[in-house]
């Protein structure tokens, strides 16, 4: 994975020299505004080369809950995340942490007994770790181990470790204030952005939207409220909640003056929490459901025009830490943003609602198409159909659904999006078990495939409740070539809440459902197909790379005459069949990595590589084939070209790929030039390899299909020549993962010129 370490006898000229060359490379990541993890690789890296470093790792300090938890994890020269989180009391890291000091043992297990500590984790036998001092504060341990009974570090490692550490901890805080600075113009920023955004809608609920989820992503928090004052009872209502257990908020009204969000209204002044459980103010009954508990939140109130309109909550920051006084003062200056653009939508609703009624009409079927033409997701759009069925129609409760047949044949309703229905109730009918057709209106809808509107369910038999106290339903079908394949609910506990006006629209909703309900089959249908053809593809290569293997080394063994003599016919037998083997073995490895691509599966051992150590490689295989075909090779590499950062063996498969073409597709006597060098593309440096030829060329048809799975053009001296048609295939996958790019010129009888290029870090 990394260099490996300096020779335990190294001279100490050489090991100084080492020891300040790292320490060189250190200093200049402590200069430049590097990740904080790729400062951390860069320190093992560094470490490494001066002293035996199997195991390493970097452990950051949480203070206020003395505990220690791993930021960068090495075992065995392999990179590893674990998540464990140890107490200060445990093991020696908790010595370093308290007392700010080194530590280095011959054995780990005796030192921790010594000291009177629990061992923890799997230390290695020598161990070494020194703290991470920054600002006068401990702010975390760097450790080295190995469990090499011949490797100890000496006090000279000691001495390097802790002087590394030093420059550590200093690269590693002024990384973190440097991001903290970051964060905080960033927020500044989007503050600025979200406040353009909000002044440009007049819609009461996508502002109301938008102010939720912005608010919660500009504090980093998990959860967001939007309480609006009730004119008539003086409660404050959610209007808008996010989370888990949001959509259950919605509605619920908390009384003037009580718990954390009503005491923010009456008092206008911004509250902080940063332990609920233990504030009296807290209402406990919003966290009943299980789904999310609130642990800390600021509350801030909206003030526009001279009168309190609501309350903005944030809950629970995403990096558990309390929320700031910072955050509050942040939080109230985009408050006052958001009052102003919900007053501003709530005047323009009410004084034009007329004109706003009709506009949202055109504004659905136009947002609607819109979703069909950019995705196939069609959870996604039955959501949003239902989101804008039900505010249209100003109702709370509803759901839409699709006909399916569950795997005994009988038919039933999943339910694809619903709004206002309990979870245990419903939740059940959206992936395996389907809603009976013979259970409520919603069934007699599908079965009858007409409207209901059934103005008092009470009365009508067919009804099946699942909420409490409804009395409207509205059941439309959704119609695809005459044939019924979904529904569309909508339910109230007002009498006569659907207008003929109302219907006629749900029914244009469902219409457009009805397309995108089966553009998604068709799609999933191809998905699956798709799989299955990826999933066979990479079975059947599995199932063949053994028996391939055991039949060449057998082969092998047989031309090397291990089970007796054989005559020359009998090896230019098995010459044919290890050529064959070598064919399929390609052909197979070429399946594998397609399969790959296609699942995403595909990994990339990426490091620095010299791009001239690939060329020279991948020539080097192609030396006795161009010699064969009395071909002429000429070679031009840039001196000191910089380093890459890329798969080094995947480079010079794509390279061999290239060279390989060009070979077959050159008559005898033909010239191939292999050209390396810089290229600047789109303002970046970029290594570019080239491989240029005197073939048969290509027609612009050809060169279209090029990098199509399977693809052979039908010219004949190619169709002589075996292939699979992946190569190339394979090769752009490989480029575009490296962020690159490939090309081709070609023209018929005047050969062909095939490019990738790999941007330089």
């Amino acid at each position: 994975m990394k260099e490996p370490a300096p020779p335990l006898n190294v001279s100490p000229k050489h090991r100084r020299a080492a020891e300040l060359q790292s320490l060189y490379w250190i200093t200049q990541a402590a200069n430049f505004a590097m990740p904080v993890d790729d400062i951390m690789e860069l320190i093992y890296t560094q470490t490494q080369r001066v002293m035996p470093s199997p195991s390493f790792y970097i452990a950051f300090a949480d203070h206020k809950e003395e505990t220690l938890s791993y930021a960068f994890y090495i075992e065995e020269d392999q990179r590893s995340y674990p998540e464990e989180v140890w107490p200060f009391q445990q093991g020696l890291t908790g010595i370093i942490v308290s007392k700010g000091i080194t530590i280095r043992a011959k054995d780990y297990l005796s030192e921790c007994q010594a000291r009177g500590v629990k061992a923890d984790g799997k230390p290695g036998r020598a161990w070494m770790g020194v703290p991470l001092l920054a600002r006068d504060q401990t702010i975390g341990v760097m450790v080295v181990s190995a469990y090499d009974s011949d490797i100890t570090f000496s006090e000279e490692d000691e001495n390097f470790f802790v002087t590394v550490a030093s420059y550590t901890a200093s690269a590693i805080e002024r990384r973190r204030l440097h991001e903290r600075v970051e964060a905080r113009a960033h927020q500044l920023d989007t503050l600025n952005q979200v406040g353009q955004l909000l002044s440009s809608s007049l819609d009461i609920d996508e502002v109301l939207e938008l102010v939720v989820r912005h608010a919660a992503q500009l504090l980093s928090g998990e959860a967001g409220s939007l309480l609006l004052l009730d004119d008539d009872s003086g409660d404050l209502i959610f209007r808008i909640s996010s989370g888990p257990s949001g959509k259950k908020l919605i509605g619920l009204k908390v009384p003037e003056g009580k718990g954390i969000a009503g005491t923010c209204f009456a008092e206008n002044q911004t509250i902080i929490v940063n332990d609920t459980q233990n504030d009296k103010r807290w209402y406990n009954y919003f966290d009943q459901s299980g789904e999310f508990a609130t642990h800390s939140l600021i509350a801030v109130p909206l003030n526009a025009r001279g009168r309190s309109i609501g309350v903005l909550e944030v809950l629970n920051h995403q990096g558990k830490r309390p929320f700031s006084e910072e955050d509050a003062e942040l939080l109230l200056s985009f408050g006052s943003q958001a009052a102003m653009a919900i007053e501003n939508a709530r005047l323009f609703t009410m004084t034009d609602q007329a004109l706003q009624a009709r506009v949202a009409e055109l504004t659905t079927l136009q947002h609607i198409d819109r979703q069909l033409n950019a995705t196939l997701d069609y959870r996604q759009v039955m959501g949003l159909t239902l989101s804008w069925g039900l505010r249209i129609t100003g109702v709370a409760i509803g759901l839409i659904a699709a006909l399916r047949e569950d795997e005994d044949g009988r038919q039933g309703l999943q339910f694809l999006a619903y709004e206002g229905y309990p979870d245990e109730t419903v939740g059940q009918y959206t992936e395996e078990v389907l809603w009976p057709l013979d259970k409520g209106l919603i069934g007699a809808t599908v079965q009858l495939g007409k409207t209901l509107l059934v103005q008092d369910v009470t009365q009508d038999p067919r009804y099946a409740a699942t909420v409490a106290g409804m009395q409207t339903q509205l059941s439309i079908p959704i119609r695809r070539e005459n044939h019924v394949v979904g529904i569309i609910a909508l339910e109230s506990p007002e009498a006569g809440c659907f207008s003929e006006e109302k219907v006629e629209l749900v029914t244009r909703l469902a219409d457009h459902a009805a397309i995108a309900i089966d553009n998604a089959r068709l799609f999933q249908e191809l998905q699956r197909a798709n799989q299955a053809k990826t999933d066979f593809v990479s079975f059947v290569s599995h199932e063949l790379k053994q028996p391939m293997t055991s039949m060449k080394g057998y082969t092998d063994l047989l031309i090397k005459e291990i089970g007796g003599p054989l005559n020359d016919q009998q090896q230019q037998f098995l010459r044919v069949i290890r050529s064959n083997m070598q064919r399929m073995d390609r052909l197979v490895s070429d399946l594998l990595d397609i399969s790959r691509i296609e699942a995403g599966r595909l990994r990339l051992d990426m490091q620095d590589t010299q791009p001239e150590d690939v060329a020279i490689e991948a020539l080097n295989a192609f030396e006795q084939a161009i010699v064969q075909k009395n071909q002429s090779l000429e070679v031009e590499i840039e001196p000191e070209l910089p380093a890459i950062h890329g798969d080094r063996g995947r480079l010079i498969q794509v390279l061999t790929n290239l060279l390989s073409n060009a070979n077959k597709y050159t008559p005898e006597g033909g010239r191939i030039t292999v050209r390396v060098g810089r290229w600047e593309h789109d303002g970046q440096d970029h290594v570019r390899w080239s491989v240029q030829d005197t073939g048969i060329g290509m027609t612009t048809e050809e060169r279209e299909k090029l990098f199509t799975k399977y693809f052979r053009s039908d010219n004949p001296i190619v169709r002589n020549v075996k292939g699979t048609g992946l190569g190339l295939a394979i090769s752009r996958s490989i480029i575009e993962m490296h962020g690159g790019e490939v090309s081709v010129t070609s023209a018929p009888g005047e050969g062909s010129t095939f490019s990738f290029a790999i941007p330089v870090p």
